[in-house]
């Protein structure tokens, strides 16, 4: 058996994303610390790497992460909601977070949103090298997509998809990547993905369709980031799910696992 860890939209950086317990140094020497609802999901964090994962790669002979874009916040649509505007504090943020996982047996990027890691996603590529990613072959350390092959089992990784604000049609754009995949596979002889892996959502929402070789997988990860003022703009009940996924590659058949933190309810104001 071989695994692959994915997480994505750490959005480390935001108010609402990942933080360490000892918080971060800001520009002025003063420490920016968790507030009570980054405390929360930095134990889910701590949980899905000492708990989870142990749990569902036991017995794996490799064991590879992929981080699916949006690694930090950045400074974008004015937004107040940051740790600091200096965008190199954001990313020394990330590096403190992510270099504690090179215990596996490799890590890869995949390059975000440009609006949240500057043009280029140059702030995704100069993390990824400080914390050790694969190279690639560009000779980058990021890249937009990435194709993994393990034991005959395709899978294409990248950031971005189409996005709704009804639940009722959260399944569209992963069907929509489905086809179109099955559409250029056929065009052009090439092998068809056995799992399309997608983020940007942070909402997992897993589809699937039957084929010849088998079932054709599309899933959208969840993400680390909590409601922000953008998002409560236009989505104002559902909540961001929390968590990430362990795909196990074994007789060449992938299984997907997810983990979902339940986030707390919002108080009522009782009159």
């Amino acid at each position: 058996m071989k695994s692959i860890i994915v997480v994505s939209d750490l959005h480390i950086g935001s108010n609402a994303g990942l933080c360490p317990p000892e918080g971060f140094q800001l520009p002025d020497g003063n420490i920016y610390t968790q507030n009570k609802f980054q405390k929360t999901t930095w134990r889910y964090w701590q949980d899905f790497w000492n708990k989870f994962v142990p749990q569902e790669t036991e017995g794996s002979d490799k064991k590879i992460i992929i981080i699916n874009g949006d690694l930090i916040d950045g400074v974008h649509h004015e937004t107040v909601n940051i740790m600091s505007n200096s965008i190199e504090y954001q990313e020394f943020a990330a590096i403190q977070i992510l270099g504690n996982l090179n215990k596996y047996d490799g890590i890869y990027i995949v390059r975000g949103t440009e609006t949240h890691a500057n043009k280029g996603c140059a702030s995704e590529e100069l993390i990824a090298r400080a914390i050790n990613a694969q190279k690639l072959e560009t000779g980058q350390y990021s890249d937009y997509q990435l194709n993994i092959m393990m034991d005959d089992v395709l899978i294409n990784f990248a950031h971005h998809i189409g996005v709704t604000s009804s639940a009722a049609y959260e399944t569209s754009a992963p069907m929509r990547e489905l086809i179109a995949s099955l559409i250029e596979a056929e065009q052009w002889g090439r092998k068809m993905p056995n799992l399309i892996v997608r983020s940007h959502r942070h909402r997992f929402v897993p589809v699937s369709i039957p084929s010849i070789n088998g079932r054709v997988n599309c899933i959208i990860t969840p993400g680390w980031q909590l409601k922000t003022p953008n998002v409560e703009r236009i989505d104002r009940m559902r909540m961001p799910h929390i968590g990430g996924v362990v795909i196990n590659i074994e007789n060449k058949t992938c299984i997907i696992k997810e983990k979902l933190y339940l986030l707390p309810q919002p108080k009522s104001i009782i009159i």
